[in-house]
């Protein structure tokens, strides 16, 4: 049988390590037929075969975010969106610009300030009150692990002095002096205490929200969405909406997530039961949910990350949500059901959390359970070489690994120990890589993550500092392992994507150049030509 494209002329790196460089494609419905020379797929070529001159382009496969939040995104996207790099002056320009434009809105919300523009007592509701007094306003950090409100959502949504905090020290309401409440949330679960009370979206908004990031992410040469979780009122959209968009193609990824996060203990009888059914009755190739996603910490910026020693700037500490025995307790449940688990750990202390279940689950017997620990920041240089013993993957987001100044004052010389990325694949593990969209800092562009974690630098800014230590930067060819074969692997999909194979899917992606041939400093620049999931073409240039 003829294929029905051929793709020729092209600079195929397959990321299959046996053979890992070819010049042509040819795909028959969704698969791969044939890898090899020109002058063999030519024998794939028919009347209706539709040929494909690359122009010594590079074929990679289709790059999957392994760690996103694609249907959050499309709720929060849909207000004010802010710019790390900016000032408070400028956020609060936006801000009441925003109000201005938009006088018939009954609620404004808002995400993308950076966390380090405050000092460690966070925003002030005083500030959002003199823009909008009358009408609700919550805008979230960057990280979106805290939030800023005026006083009216406070009122409406009933938080007061003697509003206890969710779990005290991780998710709760910075107060003044006297305990009222400052307008600064730490954490999710205040988050939802404002949301459940006040509705921020529009339906309407969120589902050409999630159209419009789809395309986005074609555009961006991105196949497979892994989503880390939604909020509790975002799972309608969830399950009933991304289904029937990717049913119609008009959502352009596969979709492999989790429903909702656990962030709290007493979710994890609620979560683990309703992941069970959710798995049987969503369980295809295109959209499947299948992996318990556990919050045990927080952000840096924050200073809600659980590190072994304080913050420097006031001498805090914070500790993870669930200790060794409480994490390993609930992996092992996770892992007898079939679950695959990621943990969200960035501090030290919760990273040895994650280890600490993986050992236990893994000595269970546990071989095939797949365990990620997400973000891995700041990592115990003696646990380094546990991700590879324990294999757990380690996904991270290179877009963050930049040596930033405004971090110092946070954790000071620790920041030039994060992201030993490096030293842990050497040891054996498997580096993931995911934006974090909507929380990113600086994109969501694969491109811009395979750079950065390149040069540990921001990109086209020659003048910031590299982030030490610089011994800790990757190879192009990790980078790309990242987006490719290893978030396969994380999403249990290793036998059908993440390389260039004969009877794998094909999702593939086009790039104008070479990205071993160019400097590293370039690669963000780099023209996605062309995108195909599942043999059909999502995105053209």
């Amino acid at each position: 049988m003829k294929a029905d494209k051929v793709y020729l002329n092209g600079k195929v790196y397959t990321v299959n390590g046996k053979e890992e460089w070819a010049q042509a494609v040819a795909i028959r419905g969704n698969e791969i037929v044939y890898v090899g020379s020109d002058e063999g797929a030519k024998a794939f070529c028919g009347d209706e075969t539709e040929i494909n001159d690359m122009n010594g382009g590079m074929m990679l496969p289709g790059f999957i975010d392994g760690h996103c939040h694609p249907v959050m995104a499309a709720q929060y996207l849909c207000g004010v969106y802010l710019q790390i790099e900016w000032t408070v002056e400028e956020c609060l320009a936006e801000i009441e610009r925003f109000v201005e434009d938009n006088p018939d809105e009954p609620t404004y919300f808002g995400i993308g300030y950076a966390e380090w523009i405050f000092d460690e007592k966070g925003p002030k509701k005083e500030l959002l009150d003199a823009i909008c007094s009358d009408k609700p306003v919550m805008i979230l950090g960057s990280s979106a692990h805290e939030a800023w409100v005026n006083s009216k959502a406070l009122e409406l949504a009933g938080i007061t002095k003697d509003t206890p905090d969710p779990i005290p020290g991780f998710h709760y309401f910075h107060r003044d002096e006297a305990g009222e409440p400052t307008g600064h949330l730490l954490e999710m679960a205040t988050q939802t205490m404002i949301m459940d009370k006040i509705d921020f979206f529009r339906q309407e908004k969120v589902e050409e929200a999630l159209r419009d990031g789809s395309d986005g992410y074609a555009a961006m040469g991105v196949t497979s969405t892994c989503d880390m979780g939604a909020p509790e009122f975002a799972l309608d959209t969830y399950f009933e909406e991304v289904p029937k968009m990717i049913e119609e193609g008009s959502y352009k990824q596969r979709f492999f997530g989790c429903g909702r996060m656990i962030s709290e203990k007493g979710d994890v009888d609620v979560i683990i039961p309703r992941l069970i059914e959710y798995r049987k009755k969503y369980d295809s190739d295109k959209f499947r949910i299948h992996f318990l996603k556990i919050i045990n910490d927080g952000t840096l910026e924050t200073r809600s990350a659980a590190l072994s020693q304080p913050y420097n700037e006031d001498g805090s500490m914070v500790y993870p949500l669930f200790n060794r025995e409480e994490i390993a307790q609930v992996g092992l449940r996770a892992a007898k059901e079939g679950l695959d688990i990621n943990v969200h750990g960035i501090g030290d202390e919760a990273i040895s959390g994650t280890l600490a279940m993986a050992k236990a689950v893994r000595e269970a017997g546990y071989h095939d359970c797949r365990i990620v620990n997400s973000h891995c920041d700041y990592v115990k240089d003696e646990e380094l070489a546990l991700f590879g013993r324990y294999d757990v993957v380690a996904n991270t987001t290179c877009v963050w690994h930049y040596g930033n100044p405004d971090m110092e004052k946070v954790i000071g010389d620790r920041q030039n120990h994060t992201f030993r990325l490096k030293t842990m694949i050497a040891g054996g593990c498997r580096m993931g890589q995911g934006s974090d969209f909507p929380v990113d800092e600086f994109g969501r562009e694969p491109l811009k993550g395979i750079e950065m974690g390149c040069t540990r630098q921001l990109f086209d800014h020659p003048e910031l500092p590299v982030l030490e230590p610089y011994e800790e930067k990757l190879a192009v060819k990790d980078g790309i392992e990242s987006y490719t074969i290893n978030n396969a692997y994380q999403m249990h999909m290793d036998h059908k994507l993440g390389s260039i194979e004969v009877g794998k899917y094909a999702d593939l992606v086009v790039l104008e150049k070479n990205l071993f041939d160019i400097p590293l400093t370039e690669i963000h620049k780099v023209k996605v030509c062309e995108t195909i999931m599942d043999g059909k073409t999502v995105y053209k240039a």
